[in-house]
């Protein structure tokens, strides 16, 4: 019984040791703080509601240089000179003359030919009278965007009737030549007469325009006699 008691009695000591010796339990408090803390971030609100985006901006929002940015429709629009206009003029001319050597070299049609010698002739006299208005008012031709179109649609028209089949070349010239007297009495009606300063020019101008006129109705009734 003695020695069962000592057992015990040693048994309670050794637990009784083992139980002052329990380390306790750690709280927050005995964290080591962490080394460079960072401060947290601040909260971000949430949108107010029903709120709308607001967007960049836009090319409308851009201001544009210039006193006339935005407003294109009312830049003026700068009038040609006389020695532009007398360009205009030539350039025509030259064009028509050329056109009607072809004709004269390939037609077998009466009437075609007849029309096409009144076209060197008449062109011919009108080109001259410029010159002679050009020298008078001591105005030199002067190229523009106007007449280089012009000359660049007149070659156009002449390297096609070149290579035209002898078959349909009568009513391809004829039907060019409908195609420019048009082109030149527009020009003339819209911007030539109007943008023409000299006397003598202006009345030039209006004589070339009898002629076009004379020459695109003649050019009409030919082609309604070839498409008989």
């Amino acid at each position: 019984m003695k020695t069962t008691a000592m057992i015990a009695s040693s048994f309670a000591l050794l637990l009784a040791a083992a139980c002052g010796h329990e380390e306790p339990a750690k709280t927050a408090s005995d964290t080591p703080p962490a080394e460079n803390p960072q401060p947290a971030p601040a909260p971000v609100p949430p949108p107010p509601m029903n709120s709308t985006p607001v967007a960049g901006p836009t090319s409308a929002d851009v201001p544009r240089e210039g006193p006339t940015a935005g407003n294109a429709e009312t830049q003026p629009v700068t009038p040609m000179t006389d020695g532009q206009i007398l360009e205009v003029t030539h350039t025509a001319n030259v064009g028509e003359i050329e056109q009607a050597k072809i004709a004269l070299s390939r037609t077998t049609d009466a009437r075609v030919r007849s029309f096409a010698q009144m076209m060197v002739r008449d062109h011919s006299q009108a080109d001259k009278k410029g010159m002679v208005v050009a020298k008078k008012a001591g105005v030199e031709r002067t190229s523009s965007p106007a007449s280089q179109s012009l000359e660049t649609d007149a070659d156009g028209a002449t390297g096609t009737l070149k290579t035209s089949s002898r078959a349909d070349f009568d009513k391809d010239y004829v039907a060019t030549q409908i195609r420019e007297h048009q082109s030149v009495l527009e020009a003339i009606d819209k911007t030539l007469l109007t943008d023409a300063t000299n006397p003598d020019l202006k009345a030039y101008l209006s004589e070339v325009r009898a002629a076009v006129a004379a020459h695109l109705q003649h050019a009409q009734d030919l082609q309604s006699e070839l498409l008989k």
